[in-house]
């Protein structure tokens, strides 16, 4: 009588990769820590030269590439700038993760794509500031944000449809914008930081400056959707702007100084509570 064996599954090429994963989990999270880290110094960098600049000067200095020329202008600003470049890097590597492995587990279907799409587009963006980094480094200063919208934005315009893909691009960052205002409003964001670990005034300081900073992000993001919707209208790319041509449209406001003050303090929030997300953040569903 032959005995019936148990069915073992055999393990798929997806397995391997999802078991491979998990073995580096720990170096990866550590780089998500530190990603968090540098994209808080970046933030309250760009926060202290936006709050300056609400006094009237070098406003184009109150963007990334503004913030990145600073730090290096700092003594031992290169050694901060390569350290600053490998946490850019970080950043954008755990972005890309979350892109394929959803390691924080968001299981809901259209708003798990819309979530991957959206690690990707950040990945983008915060490579291309480690690029500005290393150019800087380098003693190739990088250009304003307005000029590398422009630049893109031109190319874009070239393209067959080249106006309807900027228009999709200024519908992207509308939405990125009010999911910020929405997150900000709610305190969801508050659902991502391990809460057992902190004592109560951390957890109450955190949802504060939190909310403040993503207001004030979103805010942003939502000009610079304007601009580059009304780009796609005009087929102009010189209509578009970057953070630091948001942030002059805010100065150029009645009461524009009082405004871009107070985003300021919101983008300074913003990075303190990436500092507080580089210790607390949960980096997976537990």
């Amino acid at each position: 009588m032959t005995v019936k064996q148990p069915f073992v599954k055999k393990e798929t090429y997806k397995d391997k990769i999802k078991n491979h994963f998990e073995s580096f989990r720990p170096w990866i999270h550590r780089f998500a820590r530190i990603g968090y880290l540098s994209k808080g110094i970046v933030y309250v960098v760009i926060g202290i030269l936006a709050l300056i600049t609400s006094t009237g000067t070098h406003l184009n200095e109150a963007s990334s590439q503004g913030a990145l020329y600073t730090i290096a202008q700092q003594p031992f600003g290169p050694v901060l700038l390569i350290v600053l470049a490998v946490g850019l890097s970080a950043y954008a590597f755990w972005q890309i993760t979350k892109a394929v492995f959803d390691p924080e587990c968001v299981n809901h279907s259209w708003k798990r794509w819309f979530s991957r799409l959206g690690y990707l587009i950040i990945a983008g963006v915060y490579t291309a500031m480690c690029i500005s980094a290393l150019r800087i480094l380098f003693r190739a200063r990088g250009e304003s944000s307005d000029k590398t919208y422009q630049t893109l934005s031109a190319q874009m315009l070239a393209q067959p449809f080249g106006q309807l893909l900027v228009a999709i691009g200024g519908l992207v960052f509308g939405i990125i914008g009010v999911v910020f205002l929405f997150r900000a409003m709610s305190r969801k964001f508050k659902k991502n930081l391990k809460k057992n670990e902190m004592n109560k005034k951390e957890w109450k300081w955190s949802g504060y400056i939190g909310t403040f900073g993503m207001i004030a992000r979103g805010i942003v993001f939502m000009i610079i959707a304007f601009f580059l919707i009304r780009t796609a209208i005009l087929a102009n790319p010189e209509e578009t702007k970057g953070l630091d041509g948001a942030l002059l449209e805010l100065a150029n406001q009645p009461f524009g100084p009082v405004l871009l003050a107070i985003v300021a303090l919101g983008f300074i929030a913003y990075g303190v509570f990436m500092f507080a997300s580089a210790r607390y953040r949960r980096l997976n569903n537990q």
